[in-house]
């Protein structure tokens, strides 16, 4: 698993940046005006800067990631029958989910050994 670590972790990195580079394509290249919508890129771009944060092994960035996906799902619960909840509790939902178990699988082995000395 710790040879299979950096790639899993550029992978999701490349998958983030592509979502992120497509959903400012779609919502931008027949733009009529700002709605509600259009804050979906840039919830996006919070989630490829936190995993770019993982990435060049940030520990905060982690926990950055976590409070989004926390953040996500309370919107999706809370608030999904509201269009905002619908916009903001969609944002990667649910590989969001998956990428934060994938790093929370691979903490100790992409970040090292913490343990007192």
């Amino acid at each position: 698993m710790k040879q299979l670590s950096p790639y899993l972790i550029i992978g999701i990195l490349i998958f983030h940046v592509l979502a992120t580079l497509f959903a400012f394509y779609t919502m931008f290249s027949d733009y009529t005006g700002w709605t509600i919508y259009h804050v979906y890129p840039f919830g996006l771009i919070l989630f490829t800067l936190a995993w770019f944060g993982i990435f060049m092994k940030k520990r905060w960035a982690a926990f950055v990631y976590f409070s989004l996906m926390f953040f996500e799902l309370a919107m999706k619960l809370f608030f999904g029958s509201y269009t905002f909840g619908k916009v903001l509790g969609t944002i990667l939902f649910p590989l969001d989910l998956l990428f934060a178990f994938v790093i929370l699988l691979l903490y100790k082995i992409h970040y090292g050994d913490r343990s007192a000395q």
